[in-house]
């Protein structure tokens, strides 16, 4: 029996035939776009603040020019999107949740201060006064004073000619080992005393009770 009158007198060759083409076409066209998108993309980060979503993909040996091209772009892309989550990261250190004002500070016998250093006791740091709002994070080396502490007080002085000028005070309650005090940045331009510190409990109704603050000078130029 000849060759070609095989799909006659057997219709199932010609189906078969067809079958093991279309298979080939088929694993063909899958390999080629395996090269310009990766099979199994993995979602390695997300931030909801800005709704980003980085991926990372397995390129293994790609030749063609073109999808090198695409994914040089994609790793691009995600270098500048994890720069920006360092910087959101880094901004956000100073923010969080506000110490709110203790709006029943009482001292009825305070004729005055004495102060007190408070390195020993915690960290303080102060945002920049070209901002809207001026922030002051205090950050305690041990939990157990929480509980003896009244509150935390600001102290802002205006520094001319030499001279210290009150210009602000208020009281604020304790949030914890980490605190963040947080104001509008109202201040005219020049130099200023801001004092930041706590008063204990058992200091409340002294007439002169200890004051335990850390100061930093700071000049507004806006």
């Amino acid at each position: 029996m000849k060759l070609k009158e095989l799909p006659k007198k057997h219709p199932w060759v010609k189906t078969i035939f067809w079958i093991v083409i279309t298979a080939i076409i088929s694993i063909s066209i899958e390999r080629s776009c395996g090269k310009i998108i990766p099979e199994e993309p993995m979602v390695v980060k997300e931030i909801t603040d800005t709704v980003r979503i980085m991926h990372s993909y397995d390129f293994g040996d790609i030749n063609d020019s073109l999808a090198n091209i695409q994914l040089k772009r994609k790793l691009e892309n995600i270098e500048l999107a994890q720069r920006y989550e360092a910087e959101i990261i880094k901004k956000d250190k100073l923010r969080g949740h506000a110490n709110s004002i203790k709006l029943d500070a009482s001292f009825p016998n305070m004729k005055g201060y004495y102060l007190r250093g408070a390195t020993s006791f915690f960290s303080y740091e102060m945002s920049s006064l070209d901002e809207q709002m001026i922030e002051f994070k205090l950050s305690f080396f041990d939990d157990l004073i929480l509980n003896d502490i009244y509150c935390l007080i600001l102290k802002i002085y205006k520094i001319e000619n030499n001279q210290r000028i009150y210009y602000e005070e208020q009281c604020y309650n304790v949030n914890g080992v980490n605190n963040l005090i947080r104001i509008a940045n109202s201040l005219p331009k020049g130099k200023f005393e801001f004092c930041v510190g706590f008063i204990l409990k058992r200091d409340r109704l002294s007439e002169y009770p200890n004051t335990y603050q850390v100061s930093k000078i700071a000049t507004k130029t806006i």
